[in-house]
């Protein structure tokens, strides 16, 4: 099977009316150069699986302060940046989609999400969710250590990156999202509500990657 790689920086309305020139060269640039590393990435001994092939792609994505993911996402209405990532497969992992969303200190979301559905292995038994990793607590209750996700598929919050900070995932300073550019929109935002206008959001809405399922073996 050939493999093929989509990604895509912005499921808004973009026109040519609301992106000059030199954004579109911007975004062009950046998203062919995601293109070719994470073509380069793919070509690499062993031969990865469509789940890290695009894994890789979303880091780089959110590694690019361009793109509303990761350095560079919007602010919410309290001037904080809230972030989420999932990821699917069609096939081989007992988990096939999970997700993992309000976090404000892991630096690569998507590495989170990954992180989970291949840990599903271990926190399911059987398929029916039974927990199977050791939770542990300090003497007055406080829990230390989750343990896994329990079967769970969606994750949010403190809990989520709890298990990041356990699971080895890069964990950032919430100033680590922050971009001038995205700041001064969400001020921009907030004053034209208080002239009585209407907020104006970003073209930019999230990101996305489709890898096509391949594992470099015959399967």
């Amino acid at each position: 099977i050939q493999p093929r790689l989509i990604i895509h920086g912005g499921a808004g309305n973009i026109l040519p009316s609301n992106l000059p020139p030199i954004k579109h060269h911007a975004f062009t640039t950046a998203l062919l150069h995601i293109l070719a590393q994470t073509h380069a990435y793919q070509t690499t001994s062993p031969l990865p699986t469509a789940l890290d092939a695009a894994t890789h792609a979303v880091t780089l994505l959110e590694n690019c302060p361009l793109f509303n993911s990761g350095h560079g996402a919007v602010f919410t209405r309290d001037g904080t940046n809230e972030l989420e990532a999932s990821v699917m497969v069609s096939r081989g992992l007992k988990k096939r989609g999970v997700g993992v969303m309000g976090l404000s200190k892991v630096k690569n979301p998507i590495q989170l999400a990954r992180q989970m559905l291949l840990r599903g292995e271990t926190d399911l038994d059987s398929g029916n969710g039974e927990h199977r990793g050791p939770m542990v607590t300090d003497e007055e209750g406080v829990l230390l250590k989750a343990g896994g996700a329990q079967g769970h598929s969606q994750l949010f919050g403190e809990g989520a990156e709890r298990l990041a900070r356990e699971w080895g995932v890069d964990l950032v300073e919430p100033s680590y999202f922050f971009t001038q550019n995205r700041w001064d929109e969400h001020v921009a935002g907030l004053e034209r509500e208080k002239s009585g206008g209407c907020a104006t959001w970003d073209a930019d809405v999230g990101v996305g990657v489709r890898g096509d399922e391949y594992r470099g073996d015959d399967e």
